[in-house]
């Protein structure tokens, strides 16, 4: 993976990702590198993964990582963040990502999460996507994590583009990640 403004993914210890993919291979390495790096930094992460991939995603992690290793990993629906209650409840989803992290801290204190985020309806209305990545970015801020947030650039116009890179420190694509040029904290 490239990096720009010698920024990488397997050095970054926090922080706030904005993550961009279009292919799946690309994607699924991304994650596989981003689960590797967490394991040598002695984290326990938090993968929420769509229905679509999460078999994917299940069978790279058992095929790659050792019993032991895979003891660190949390992988979850991704249905029960952004479906369950309503399309994109920006609540239900902070709470239930605050529970899942307070779950894991009593392992761990250190901890990386990544989240496939989608929605149901055509576009996320600009606005809500805006407030909850922004309670988000506060949220990983305070606590110290590294997050990504992974979304399909095939369902992202230019306006929400532009939107997300506002709310996290990074921006990651299938081959490079950089500092945000418009981020703004």
């Amino acid at each position: 993976m490239e990096a720009l403004n010698e920024v990488k993914l397997v050095t970054l210890e926090k922080g706030h990702v904005f993550y961009q993919f279009q292919a799946e291979e690309a994607y699924l390495n991304n994650l596989m590198l981003f689960i590797r790096s967490g394991l040598e930094n002695n984290q326990h992460m938090l993968i929420i993964e769509s229905m679509r991939n999460i078999n994917k995603v299940k069978n790279r992690i058992n095929r790659i990582f050792s019993v032991e290793q895979r003891s660190s990993i949390y992988l979850v629906d991704n249905f029960d963040y952004y479906f369950l209650n309503g399309d994109f409840n920006t609540q239900n989803i902070l709470n239930h990502f605050k529970k899942d992290i307070a779950t894991i801290k009593i392992l761990n204190t250190s901890i990386r999460t990544w989240a496939n985020v989608e929605w149901t309806s055509t576009e996320p209305d600009a606005e809500v996507l805006k407030k909850f990545e922004s309670i988000a970015d506060d949220y990983v801020l305070q606590e110290g994590l590294l997050s990504v947030c992974a979304y399909s650039k095939n369902v992202l116009s230019d306006a929400l583009i532009n939107t997300l890179e506002q709310v996290h420190m990074y921006v990651m694509t299938d081959d490079s990640i950089g500092f945000s040029k418009v981020y703004l904290k």
